[in-house]
């Protein structure tokens, strides 16, 4: 019982870290555009934003399971 509780904060801080990384990418590639105009520079943070995106979705299929919770 015990186990399943950390276990529940360790996804829930995972998902939040991912869902602040997802927000930055967002805020980077604005200011990209602002400082640069479109630019390959674009790719970086839309790489790492699709990444962010599987990860929370990976994270709320686990969190589904009775196993983590």
């Amino acid at each position: 019982m015990k186990g399943s509780i950390y276990m529940t904060f360790a996804l829930t801080f995972m998902m939040i870290a991912a869902m602040v990384a997802l927000f930055f990418c967002g805020y980077f590639v604005g200011v990209i555009k602002e400082k640069y105009g479109k630019n390959w520079l674009f790719a970086i943070p839309i790489t790492i934003a699709m990444l962010m995106f599987n990860i929370i979705w990976a994270l709320m299929e686990m969190g589904k399971s009775g196993r983590w919770g």
